[in-house]
C-alpha cells in the first residue's frame, strides 16, 4: 500500500454526484494521492458535544488527518470564493453563478472540531496519556491564494489554496511542525480509528418484527366475526375453510355468543391440547369444553352408566353417548359446537348430532376441508342438512407461510389477507442431526432472536423424536416452550413453529398441510434434502 488509509476507502455516489460537495471531492482526491502510507484519512466525521449549559450541540468536521508520528489536523474546507463582513459578522461562499451563500465561520468550526474530538479521544481507553499534537487548518480549494492574515485567530498558513493541493503533504507537515508535542503512535491512531470510523451492526430481534406481524393478524380475525352474525339463526351449519381461516376463533366466538343468551353450549373437538387451548379461551364463561372421549365418559358417570373413574374403550364412545342421552334427556344441549369436526369418525358426527336433540338446538360444525381422515366430511354431513359455510381468507399467516402451506392444499381458493412476513427459513441437514440442528434452531431464536419460549412450538412426527429434544429444551419447556406431536397440535397455532421434517413426515401430505400451517409469523423447517425439497416442491 503506498498512499494513506482512506475512510471511507471510495466516495459513494450521493457525494461524487452532489454540486455541493465538488470541493470537498477535490480534496478527497488530493489527499489520497499525495499523502504517504503512514498517514489516515477520515472524511465528513459528524460529532456531538455539549455548550457550557449542557444542551447539545452537533458538529462535522469534513477531513480529520492523522499520523501516529506527526499528530491530528483538523480540516474545514469551503468552496467557492469567501468574503467576511465584519459589521454583520458574517462569512459568504460565492459560486461559480455569482451567488452568494451565507456560511459559518470556517476557522471557528474547524477549532471547534478540533477542541470536541480531542476531548472524545482523551476519553477513550488506550489514547496516549502524555499531550498530543492536534491541530486546525482551512482549505479553499477555489482559491489561488490567501495573501494575508486573515485576522488574530487566522494567520495565513492556516489555510491551504488550489496550489497546495499538489503538495498537500508538505502544506500539512508545515500545519504540525513545532512545539514539544508527543506523538500518537500507533495506539492514538486505533483510538482514532475506533472513535471515528467503528464498524458495528445493530441486530433488529426477529422477535419485535414477529410482534408487529402478530399485532397485524389479530387486527384481521374479529373481521370474520359478521360471519356468525350471518348464520346465528340457522340451527345447522357447517363452515369450512382451509387452514389460518380462523375456525377456531370463530368456533369460540359462536360458543360465547349462545351462552351469553343463556342457551346449555357445549364445544367440543378431538384433540386435548386443542381442548386445553379452548377451555384456556372460554373460562369468563359457561360453555362446557370437552373432548368427544372425556364427554362420553363424564356423561356415563352422570347417568349412571360407568362407576366414577371409569374409562370406556374408543370405539364404544359413540354408543355410550347414546345410552346415556336415552336415559338422561336432559344432558342434551342446547348449543353444541364441534372444532375441527374432520376429526370425527361418521359414528362419532351421529353421537354429536344426538346431543343437540333438544327441540330447536343448534348444531354447528367447523371443520378443514383440506383434511380427510374419515373421508369427505361434506358429503358426511350433507345428510343433516347442514347449511354449508365457506371461509376463503387466510387471517391467521403471513403470506411467506401461506404459500408454503399451498403445496398441500386442495380445497377452494384462499386468499392471504396477512403481512408478508419474514421468509420460511429452510435449513438443510443430515438425518442424524436433525433433532441437534433443531436444538440448536429453538435456541438461537431465544438468544439471538429474542423470542419468548411461550412463542415457540417445537413440531414432531412421532414421539421418538420428541424424546430426542425433551431433555436438551428441558430448561426452555419448563419456561413456556412446547414440543408437541404434528397430530397433537392439530388446530393450534404459535407465533414461531419449528418443524422437525425427518423422512417419516413425507408419507403423510396431510401431516405436512397441517405442520407448516401452525406458524403465524415465523416458521423454521430443519430437515433432509429429499424432504425439503418435496416439502417446496
Amino acid at each position: 500500500m503506498t498512499g494513506p488509509v482512506m475512510w471511507p476507502r471510495k466516495l459513494p455516489a450521493s457525494v461524487l454526484n452532489d454540486p455541493r460537495r465538488k470541493a470537498e471531492v477535490r480534496v478527497y482526491r488530493a489527499l489520497e494521492a499525495g499523502l504517504g502510507p503512514k498517514w489516515t484519512v477520515f472524511y465528513s466525521r459528524p460529532w456531538l458535544g455539549e455548550t457550557a449549559t449542557g444542551a447539545e450541540i452537533d458538529g462535522e468536521c469534513d477531513f480529520v488527518v492523522a499520523h501516529p508520528e506527526l499528530g491530528v489536523l483538523c480540516i474545514e474546507v469551503k468552496g467557492g470564493g469567501i468574503t467576511y463582513d465584519p459589521e454583520a459578522d458574517q462569512h459568504h461562499s460565492i459560486d461559480r453563478d455569482g451567488l452568494r451563500h451565507k456560511i459559518k465561520n470556517p476557522v471557528e468550526q474547524a477549532r471547534r472540531s478540533k477542541h470536541e474530538l480531542l476531548r472524545k479521544a482523551q476519553a477513550e481507553r488506550g489514547w496516549p496519556s502524555v499531550f498530543v499534537r492536534f491541530r486546525h487548518a482551512v482549505i479553499f480549494p477555489d482559491i489561488p491564494s490567501v495573501p494575508q492574515h486573515l485576522g488574530a485567530d487566522s494567520p495565513r498558513d492556516l489555510f491551504a489554496t488550489r496550489p497546495d493541493l499538489t503538495a498537500i503533504e508538505a502544506w500539512i507537515k508545515q500545519r504540525l511542525s513545532g512545539g514539544t508535542e508527543q506523538p500518537l503512535g500507533a495506539p492514538g491512531i486505533r483510538v482514532l480509528e475506533n472513535l471515528l470510523a467503528r464498524p458495528f451492526q445493530l441486530h433488529a430481534p426477529l422477535a419485535l418484527s414477529a410482534a408487529d406481524d402478530d399485532e397485524a393478524i389479530h387486527e384481521l380475525t374479529p373481521q370474520q366475526f359478521h360471519i356468525l352474525t350471518a348464520f346465528q339463526e340457522i340451527r345447522r351449519v357447517a363452515v369450512s375453510g382451509g387452514a389460518g381461516t380462523g375456525k377456531t376463533v370463530l368456533a369460540c366466538e359462536d360458543a360465547r355468543r349462545q351462552a351469553v343468551v343463556g342457551r346449555r353450549t357445549l364445544i367440543t373437538c378431538g384433540s386435548p391440547q386443542l381442548a386445553q387451548h379452548i377451555r384456556a379461551s372460554l373460562m369468563d364463561t359457561d360453555v362446557d369444553v370437552a373432548t368427544f372421549p372425556e364427554l362420553a365418559r363424564r356423561l356415563g358417570e352422570e347417568a349412571g352408566l360407568l362407576a366414577h373413574g371409569q374409562t370406556p374403550a374408543a370405539n364404544k364412545t359413540p354408543e355410550l353417548v347414546f345410552d346415556s342421552l336415552s336415559k338422561r334427556p336432559d344432558l342434551a344441549y342446547d348449543a353444541v359446537i364441534v372444532d375441527e369436526a374432520q376429526d370425527f369418525s361418521p359414528s362419532t358426527l351421529v353421537a354429536v348430532e344426538a346431543l343437540a336433540g333438544k327441540p330447536g338446538a343448534t348444531l354447528h360444525a367447523y371443520f378443514d376441508s383440506n383434511q380427510r381422515l374419515f373421508g369427505d366430511l361434506i358429503t358426511q354431513l350433507d345428510s343433516y342438512t347442514f347449511a354449508p359455510i365457506r371461509l376463503a381468507r387466510n387471517l391467521r399467516n403471513t403470506r411467506n407461510i401461506h404459500d408454503a402451506t399451498q403445496h398441500f392444499y386442495y380445497g377452494p381458493p384462499l386468499i392471504a389477507d396477512g403481512p408478508q412476513g419474514a421468509e420460511v427459513r429452510w435449513i438443510e441437514i443430515d438425518e442424524p442431526s436433525v433433532a441437534s440442528k433443531a436444538v440448536e434452531e429453538v435456541r438461537r431464536l431465544i438468544t439471538t432472536e429474542r423470542v419468548s419460549p411461550q412463542d415457540i412450538a417445537l413440531l414432531v412426527v412421532s414421539d421418538p423424536d420428541a424424546a430426542l429434544v425433551t431433555t436438551a429444551l428441558r430448561h426452555h419447556i419448563e419456561t413456556g416452550l412446547t414440543i408437541s406431536s404434528i397430530t397433537d397440535f392439530k388446530g393450534l397455532e404459535r407465533r414461531f413453529v419449528v418443524l422437525m421434517a425427518t423422512r417419516a413426515l413425507s408419507d403423510s401430505p396431510e401431516f405436512a398441510y397441517v405442520a407448516l400451517s401452525r406458524a403465524r409469523v415465523h416458521l423454521s423447517i430443519i430437515g433432509v434434502a429429499p424432504v425439503l425439497q418435496w416439502l417446496r416442491s
